[in-house]
């Protein structure tokens, strides 16, 4: 009787036949669809750096309208899409024990999709009021808002998705 009361949240002593947890790295080779997740959140980081960068360089002279515009290069369906697959491998996929926790992955996912919508609102004004005919500037606005759309579902999945997986697991009790 006086055994000490398991605690919420608290995991089960391994067998002792287990073999040694592997690690946050570790465990991310082992894992196929956290190693492919990873991968493409470093593409997309890449790729807001990029942005950032590209504020520092006016090589049209356009000021700071084209430095805007260079900042949110990133605003393209195809980061949009890697980061929705980035969602799509992290909760339709078993989750192994070990390498990095799904649930930090998809934090990071809602937030590079996060700025990725904020970088398409700022863009879509910009296009908005370049010069030039309206219907190319009206439908660059529109296809931008789209963009911008699609990444703040994104976001929102992504934020929702992982604090499921931290109820699931006890980690914000």
């Amino acid at each position: 009787m006086n055994e000490p009361q398991d605690q919420p949240g608290d995991a089960p002593p391994p067998p002792a036949n287990a073999p040694a947890p592997l690690g946050a790295m570790g465990g991310l080779f082992q894992d196929p669809s956290t190693l492919a997740a990873t991968g493409l959140l470093v593409a997309s980081i890449f790729n807001i750096i990029g942005g950032f960068i590209n504020v520092f360089t006016d090589p049209l002279g356009d000021g700071i309208r084209g430095r805007l515009l260079l900042l949110t290069d990133v605003v393209e369906i195809g980061d949009v899409a890697l980061l929705g697959l980035v969602v799509a491998l992290l909760v339709l996929t078993v989750d192994p024990p070990g390498g990095i926790s799904r649930s930090t992955l998809l934090n990071v996912t809602a937030a590079l999709a996060g700025v990725v919508a904020a970088f398409g609102v700022l863009r879509s004004f910009v296009l908005l009021f370049e010069s030039g005919p309206w219907p190319f500037r009206l439908a660059g606005f529109l296809v931008t808002i789209g963009i911008t759309v699609a990444a703040a579902t994104v976001s929102y999945w992504a934020a929702r998705e992982s604090f499921l997986k931290d109820q699931l697991h006890g980690r914000n009790a």
